[in-house]
């Protein structure tokens, strides 16, 4: 079922899209509401499944991962199956879609180097048809809330 939301919940989606670590009471100082209200509204959002998760923003390359890449695969009869049920074999893989068109995985990759990616593709071999692309940089982009 779809939920209605209204300004109030726009403006805390907005809020938390931004910052999820903030307190009810400074979310709500923002949206001139009060602390339990706040609360309230966000708790509602939860439960309806409009949020789903708070996350945190990782600074890979501080980590040794300086290689951001793109990876598509294409496959051909169950081998996307057994590479879904083993994709936890890749902890490179820190976002992965289902996609329509020509390969059927795009997955965001954080590597150490060009020998890392070497190592990756020679893994993904065993189940697909890799290609990949190493971003050159990150665009931001907009809130959707905004």
């Amino acid at each position: 079922m779809e939920m209605s939301l209204d300004h109030f919940d726009r403006q805390i989606l907005k809020i938390l899209s931004d910052n999820s670590r903030l307190a009810y009471a400074e979310i709500g100082r923002k949206i001139s509401l009060s602390q339990s209200a706040t609360k309230e509204r966000i708790q509602n959002l939860i439960d309806e499944g409009i949020i789903r998760k708070f996350s945190i923003d990782v600074d890979y390359q501080k980590l040794g991962f300086g290689l951001r890449v793109i990876i598509n695969l294409k496959f051909i009869n169950d081998d996307f199956k057994r590479f879904v049920s083993n994709i936890s074999k890749f902890p490179e893989i820190v976002h992965c879609q289902r996609i329509t068109g020509e390969y059927c995985i795009t997955a965001d990759c954080v590597l150490r180097d060009s020998s890392h990616l070497t190592d990756m593709i020679d893994r993904l071999i065993n189940y697909g048809i890799p290609s990949s692309a190493i971003q050159l940089s990150e665009i931001e982009t907009g809130n959707f809330f905004s």
